[in-house]
Protein backbone atom coordinates (compact mmCIF):
# COMPACT_ATOMS: atom_id res chain seq x y z
CA UNK A 1 0.00 0.00 0.00
CA UNK A 2 0.99 3.73 -0.24
CA UNK A 3 2.33 5.70 1.96
CA UNK A 4 -1.72 7.37 1.79
CA UNK A 5 -3.74 5.56 3.98
CA UNK A 6 -6.76 5.89 5.53
CA UNK A 7 -9.14 3.88 8.22
CA UNK A 8 -12.30 3.22 8.31
CA UNK A 9 -14.64 2.70 11.13
CA UNK A 10 -17.64 1.13 12.63
CA UNK A 11 -20.36 1.53 15.38
CA UNK A 12 -20.22 -2.90 15.10
CA UNK A 13 -17.82 -5.77 13.93
CA UNK A 14 -20.59 -6.90 11.69
CA UNK A 15 -20.44 -3.54 9.52
CA UNK A 16 -16.90 -4.19 9.56
CA UNK A 17 -16.94 -7.45 8.01
CA UNK A 18 -19.23 -6.66 5.64
CA UNK A 19 -17.23 -3.32 4.36
CA UNK A 20 -13.98 -6.11 4.14
CA UNK A 21 -15.96 -8.56 2.04
CA UNK A 22 -17.15 -6.00 0.26
CA UNK A 23 -14.02 -4.81 -0.60
CA UNK A 24 -12.27 -7.84 -1.73
CA UNK A 25 -15.25 -8.62 -3.69
CA UNK A 26 -13.94 -5.23 -5.63
CA UNK A 27 -10.54 -6.69 -5.75
CA UNK A 28 -8.99 -3.34 -3.42
CA UNK A 29 -6.36 -4.37 -0.66
CA UNK A 30 -6.98 -3.82 2.47
CA UNK A 31 -5.77 -4.71 6.08
CA UNK A 32 -8.02 -5.67 8.77
CA UNK A 33 -6.50 -4.14 12.60
CA UNK A 34 -7.90 -3.07 15.46
CA UNK A 35 -9.26 0.56 16.30
CA UNK A 36 -6.09 2.22 17.33
CA UNK A 37 -6.06 3.82 20.16
CA UNK A 38 -5.83 7.46 18.74
CA UNK A 39 -9.45 7.32 17.63
CA UNK A 40 -11.03 5.39 19.99
CA UNK A 41 -10.61 3.86 23.35
CA UNK A 42 -13.31 1.14 22.43
CA UNK A 43 -12.08 -2.11 21.20
CA UNK A 44 -13.19 -2.66 17.88
CA UNK A 45 -12.22 -3.63 14.48
CA UNK A 46 -11.31 -1.12 11.81
CA UNK A 47 -9.85 -1.31 8.22
CA UNK A 48 -6.79 -0.07 6.74
CA UNK A 49 -6.45 1.33 2.80
CA UNK A 50 -5.07 3.44 0.40
CA UNK A 51 -6.39 6.34 -0.34
CA UNK A 52 -7.13 6.93 -3.74
CA UNK A 53 -9.77 4.21 -3.55
CA UNK A 54 -11.81 6.99 -0.88
CA UNK A 55 -14.16 8.18 -3.12
CA UNK A 56 -14.68 3.92 -4.96
CA UNK A 57 -15.28 2.53 -1.00
CA UNK A 58 -17.87 5.70 -0.07
CA UNK A 59 -20.13 4.79 -3.16
CA UNK A 60 -19.31 0.91 -2.85
CA UNK A 61 -20.38 1.51 0.98
CA UNK A 62 -23.95 3.71 -0.13
CA UNK A 63 -24.84 1.24 -2.62
CA UNK A 64 -24.69 -1.98 -0.25
CA UNK A 65 -25.62 -0.07 2.55
CA UNK A 66 -22.85 -0.43 4.76
CA UNK A 67 -22.29 2.08 7.55
CA UNK A 68 -19.34 3.11 8.38
CA UNK A 69 -18.64 5.10 11.66
CA UNK A 70 -15.79 7.64 10.27
CA UNK A 71 -12.79 7.68 7.85
CA UNK A 72 -9.31 9.16 9.00
CA UNK A 73 -6.93 9.76 6.96
CA UNK A 74 -3.09 8.58 8.84
CA UNK A 75 -0.84 11.30 8.40
CA UNK A 76 3.07 10.27 9.01
CA UNK A 77 4.85 13.30 11.19
CA UNK A 78 8.26 12.45 12.61
CA UNK A 79 7.49 8.89 12.37
CA UNK A 80 4.49 8.85 14.64
CA UNK A 81 1.02 8.46 12.94
CA UNK A 82 -1.84 11.09 13.34
CA UNK A 83 -5.02 9.94 12.50
CA UNK A 84 -6.93 13.74 10.67
CA UNK A 85 -11.00 12.69 10.64
CA UNK A 86 -12.62 13.23 6.86
CA UNK A 87 -15.79 14.86 6.07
Amino acid sequence: MSSKEVVATFDNTHHALRFEKTLKENQIKLTVMPVPREVSASCGLSVKFDIVELENVRVLMTSNEILVKKYYEIILEDSKRRYLALE
